[in-house]
């Protein structure tokens, strides 16, 4: 079971990618606007430590301590939806706010008339843990930016994930993701700090 453990998180491995802007359509991006709106995929990712999962989320984890990894997912899932965690604030500010740290880009508060505009999305999500022998929790994200002008034409792109093996945020046991929702929350915004700060560097 484990080496299948090791086998799932190596799946997640991947590395950053970025399409750089050319010197031409960089002069010309007068103001940069962020998409209101970050997509995200109807499904979180969920791996959590063998033999834990009914500890976690209280009766509705305890009913599917026996379950698959899909049935843990989808308590995970339901539990993070109940306390309004959103994934999707979490990283559009994150992102706002790194960008604004490197003043690379003319951000503008609303979109104006020919100026550039800046779409994130989250390619995964989740929590998993950093390897098979593993007791603790740690955020899964992946994200990818997009710099597109006002014709739509894409100028720059930048995509960057945090994987179980290596992540930077500090783990967390699932009692401590079930008493307190805030460390959750607080989990991915540490994920998407870092991801932003490093997808800004590549602008």
């Amino acid at each position: 079971m484990r080496f299948v453990l090791v086998v799932l998180l190596s799946l997640l491995a991947g590395c950053a990618s970025v399409q750089p802007i050319s010197d031409a359509n960089r002069k010309k991006v007068a103001s940069v606007s962020i998409h209101p709106d970050v997509a995200k995929p109807p499904q979180m990712y969920y791996l959590g430590p063998g033999g834990s999962v009914g500890l976690m989320f209280g009766a509705i984890g305890g009913a599917l301590a026996a379950g698959s990894i899909e049935e843990s997912r989808k308590s995970f899932q339901t539990y993070v939806e109940k306390h309004g965690i959103s994934i999707e604030k979490i990283v559009r500010e994150e992102v706002e706010a790194a960008v604004r740290k490197s003043g690379k880009m003319p951000l503008a508060e609303q979109p104006q008339p020919g100026g550039a505009q800046l779409i994130v999305s989250i390619q995964q999500y989740g929590f998993s843990i950093p390897n098979g022998f593993s007791s603790v929790l740690v955020p899964i994200l992946y994200l990818r930016c997009e710099l597109k002008d006002g014709s739509g034409a894409l100028l720059w792109s930048a995509s960057d994930r945090l994987m179980p093996l290596g992540n930077p945020v500090e783990g967390l046991p699932p009692e401590k993701l079930q008493n307190d929702p805030a460390a959750m929350e607080g989990a991915w915004r540490a994920a998407a700090r870092y991801l932003a700060a490093e997808l800004a560097k590549g602008y």
